[in-house]
């Protein structure tokens, strides 16, 4: 299991944008691609950031920012990585332990070769058995209440 290396399941060629792109450049590229959050990197291919709806949705539109503000107003600037040489096996540790769904795949000089998600993970049965152990983790209840103070709140405790 252990030998099931990142760079086998990654998304490749992975979708980038720069810091200088737009809220507008971001929507276009998840709506035309389906997806949810895209790698930011510097003109060297560098990670500096990560884009995600929510970003849009919460420190953009939420903030009364136009479509023209740029990326590096918005992001999230901690990139969580792992090396295309990883195994899968220390990809959903740390998914689990950071308690998030997608890394950013780097190659041995730190530059951005793909991107590897949950679903990516739990396309083999071997995977799959890691996936859900990292989900597991991820959706345990935080005490950090800064980002979100319903994160973590038991459904069952909202009134209807």
């Amino acid at each position: 299991m252990d030998e099931l290396k990142v760079k086998l399941y990654m998304t490749k060629p992975v979708l980038t944008l720069k810091p200088y792109d737009t809220i507008k450049d971001a929507s276009v590229m998840m709506l035309e691609h389906n997806i949810g959050s895209i790698p930011v990197v510097d003109d060297e291919n560098y990670p500096v950031g990560i884009i995600t709806d929510r970003d849009i949705i919460i420190r953009g539109i939420a903030q009364n920012k136009d479509e023209h503000t740029k990326l590096d107003e918005i992001m999230t600037t901690t990139v969580l990585t792992v090396s295309e040489d990883d195994t899968l096996g220390t990809a959903t540790h740390i998914m689990g332990n950071q308690q998030v769904r997608r890394l950013v795949v780097i190659d041995k000089n730190d530059k951005v070769t793909g991107f590897l998600a949950m679903a990516d993970i739990s396309t083999t049965p071997e995977g799959d058995a890691k996936a859900g152990i990292a989900l597991s983790k991820i959706s345990l209840k935080s005490t950090d209440i800064n980002s979100n103070p319903h994160h973590g709140t038991d459904v069952h405790d909202f009134p209807l």
